[in-house]
């Protein structure tokens, strides 16, 4: 029976708790520990607004009364009927507890449909919204919802948003790109490695290059605008992306490893995409119809590092273009949650 690499033993709960992971409505990026009770209210510009309009929403999310920070919330508007999603949008709240979303009625394939929430990838409600109206303006309206949702850890393990690194260490010069669809984070890091050494790889491109696979070690697994953190539509490691890199010129250095064997990859230069378990330990086994074994691990995200020092590491995330840096214990958590993912990228 074959086998790939990033396997260890499972426990049934390890493996129960990845399948609930897999089958609820999953946010975006986050690191997760104990749940916490909150309240959220959410403001809709309008719930009667015409096909074609994109509506503006606000939400607010506190616990305990105090404002809630760093949560990822996600807006979904789908078909009342059927659940086809229509519109998605991802973002996270600020130190005031508020993110500002929005959602498109432009593919409503109905008058009624659902527009829900979830916070930290657990749902907390919703209300119907009738496609149809006059106009993209109308009345606002106020909704109130509380429930438990994953909390976030600590403020220290949260990505810090990068102004000027700390002494030492090394750094190349950072490009940020947001990725174009919902589950092209990989090809997006393509994007941004190449670019940070003169060159360009466009995530569509590469996307062509890569090819399909149930496993994920040798193709693009499932839907690429499908929904973030589970594992039927999720995404592609480290060996299925060199053949692509190599028909344009580049190279692919992968290993599986711990800080020194990142540390060396950017020391020799090479931007390094890493795969990183952003919900912790949620890995399970699956097999082709071969016998061929490889892991799948719901929350799974990839960015592409560009620098290290004593404190940590420094990355440029293709979830939202932004630059963050983990502390070293915090990163390498969720790094060796994939055993140490890594594709160094050079010429």
């Amino acid at each position: 029976m074959g086998d790939m690499r990033m396997q260890r033993g499972r426990s049934f709960v390890a493996i129960l708790l990845a399948a609930m992971f897999s089958l609820g409505l999953l946010g975006g990026p986050a690191a997760m520990a104990q749940s916490q009770s909150v309240d959220v209210w959410m403001e809709v510009g309008t719930a009667n607004p015409a096909f074609g309009c994109y509506v503006d929403t606000s939400i607010e999310v506190r616990s305990g009364g105090a404002a809630v920070s760093g949560a990822e919330v996600v807006l979904l508007l789908s078909n009342d009927a059927d659940g086809t999603m229509v519109s998605q949008d991802v973002g996270t709240t600020d130190g005031n507890g508020i993110v500002s979303l929005g959602f498109d009625t432009s593919g409503a394939p109905a008058e009624k449909t659902w527009l829900e929430i979830s916070v930290n990838g657990s749902y907390v409600g919703g209300r119907t919204i009738w496609v149809g109206g006059p106009g993209c303006d109308g009345a606002p309206s106020l909704l109130d919802l509380s429930g438990d949702v994953p909390m976030i850890t600590d403020q220290a393990a949260a990505p810090v948003a990068v102004d000027t690194p700390s002494s030492g260490g090394t750094f190349l010069e950072p490009v940020t790109y947001v990725q174009q669809r919902n589950l092209s984070c990989e090809f997006a890091a393509v994007s941004i490695a190449t670019g940070m050494i003169g060159g360009w790889i466009d995530e569509y491109d590469m996307e062509q290059l890569t090819g399909l696979s149930e496993n994920p070690h040798w193709g693009y697994r499932g839907n690429i605008n499908g929904w973030w953190g589970n594992t039927d539509d999720y995404g592609v490691y480290a060996s299925a992306l060199i053949p692509g890199l190599n028909a344009r010129g580049f190279q692919g250095h992968q290993f599986y490893g711990e800080p020194e064997d990142l540390m060396a990859s950017l020391d020799a230069g090479r931007p390094t995409i890493v795969w990183l378990g952003m919900w912790g330990e949620t890995s399970y086994d699956a097999y082709t119809a071969d016998g061929t074994r490889y892991q799948l691990t719901p929350g799974m995200h990839v960015m592409t590092a560009y620098g290290y020092d004593e404190w940590g590491v420094y990355l440029s995330d293709p979830a939202n273009g932004s630059l963050v840096s983990y502390d070293w214990a915090t990163f390498n958590a969720m790094w060796q949650v994939m055993d140490g993912m890594a594709l160094g990228v050079s010429w």
